[in-house]
């Protein structure tokens, strides 16, 4: 098993996670600051595998006097899949969401990203299957379908 240090992102770590992973991380808004948000990165041989950020996210009315934990960014470089950072990553941002005192944590992907559906089924989220209007910049589209699920997770 390969030695993996996880910190928090601060601006260095951002600058290091957005070359590595891409621009869309900050076009995305994928990392953001502020009361109840976190985000963490993987870090093996000085350089960035994985992060992973939190954020709250309004209950629409008329609950919107409530907020839960919403997962916006999860990755794990290629080369370093399937080696439990990601699932790492996750609990990290689950026990700092009950530090946030949310009372459950969500998440979203897409279909295509097969592998995870596993994963975060294993970590006892419930999953539904979902359809949403979307764009990447990415993948180079606007206002397109995209499949996925919804993930979530009551936090005791």
């Amino acid at each position: 098993m390969i030695d993996i240090l996880y910190v928090e992102i601060n601006d260095e770590v951002e600058e290091k996670v957005i070359e590595h992973f891409g621009s869309w991380v900050r076009e995305y808004q994928g990392i953001q600051r502020g009361d109840g948000c976190y985000a963490i990165a993987a870090i093996h041989d000085d350089k960035v595998v994985g992060c992973a950020a939190i954020h709250p996210a309004q209950f629409i009315p008329p609950l919107d006097k409530y907020f839960d934990a919403f997962i916006e960014l999860i990755e794990v470089d290629e080369c370093y899949r399937r080696q439990g950072i990601g699932k790492h990553m996750i609990g990290i941002l689950e026990e700092k969401a009950r530090e946030f005192g949310y009372k459950q944590i969500r998440a979203w992907s897409s279909e295509d990203k097969v592998e995870a559906l596993n994963m975060w089924y294993s970590l006892n989220y419930c999953m539904r299957p979902a359809a949403m209007l979307g764009q990447s910049i990415k993948l180079g589209f606007e206002n397109q379908q995209i499949i996925g699920y919804y993930y979530a997770k009551i936090l005791n």
